[in-house]
């Protein structure tokens, strides 16, 4: 687990001390919430016991507390939101093109309905950097259905992060549950394609992906209890579908 890790810190200039640090953190914060989640008080030589950090070094990390949320992270949950509640749809089920010149817009209520820690100016800017939405006479148009990481935004590193924890938490769970139905894992390689193919595959796999996803988020709307208040039933819990695909061109063995 650690090797591709390893691999990504050095393509990025990140070398063993940096990620020993970031590490530390991880750790102190993860063991704080889970003795605090078992009904405990958190503390200095609780965490230090658990982690196996020395005391200075938690308590030179314990208490700095969790960021924040950004605009990056919101603006993802924003089009979601944006595509499944009816609020926002049109009568075809259509995202709206949204108001957003009152004080209480409708671009401002959605953005709210997702986050009330972020202004959402800010997450407009980022909606608009990602190629998101644009300004029109009419309001604020969604042009993206969903979030497509690209080279130049931090946010597809955060979607990896999140993906690295689900699909770790889901093959824990397969393991050592005794659930009648498993969380989906399931992995499709070849790996004897002409790379003058892999643009087409590349191409085919995002439109299927997008597809599935799309019929994906339809099917999750009708269960979330922020889109359907009414539902007569407890929430609060949590299904995430992640997927990715990668193709890679042959390596040359002379490099």
């Amino acid at each position: 687990m650690l090797r591709p890790i390893a691999r990504f810190c050095l393509k990025h200039g990140t070398g063993i001390q940096e990620f020993l640090e970031v590490a530390k953190h991880s750790f102190v914060e993860q063991a704080a919430s889970e003795i605090e989640e078992s009904g405990d008080k958190a503390n200095v030589s609780r965490i230090s016991i658990s982690t196996g950090i020395h005391r200075r070094d938690v308590m030179r990390i314990y208490g700095q507390g969790e960021a924040r949320e950004t605009p990056e992270g919101v603006a993802v949950r924003v089009i979601g939101q944006w595509i499944a509640d009816k609020k926002f749809l049109t009568t075809a089920g259509k995202p709206r093109i949204l108001s957003n010149q009152s004080d209480n817009n409708e671009y401002r209520v959605l953005v709210e309905t997702v986050s009330k820690d972020v202004n959402p100016g800010s997450v407009l800017s980022e909606l608009q950097r990602i190629g998101a939405v644009e300004k029109t006479a009419r309001g604020i148009k969604l042009l993206a259905s969903a979030f497509q990481s690209d080279s130049s935004s931090l946010e597809g590193y955060r979607i990896m992060a999140k993906d690295v924890e689900n699909l770790m938490g889901a093959v824990d769970e397969n393991l050592s549950s005794k659930s009648s139905v498993p969380n989906l894992h399931a992995r499709t390689e070849y790996d004897n394609i002409s790379d003058e193919n892999l643009p087409e595959i590349r191409d085919w796999l995002l439109k299927e992906g997008s597809a599935f996803h799309k019929k994906v988020r339809k099917y999750l709307a009708g269960f979330d209890h922020d889109i359907n208040p009414e539902l007569n039933k407890s929430g609060g819990a949590k299904v995430v579908v992640g997927s990715f695909s990668q193709c890679s061109a042959p390596r040359n063995v002379e490099d």
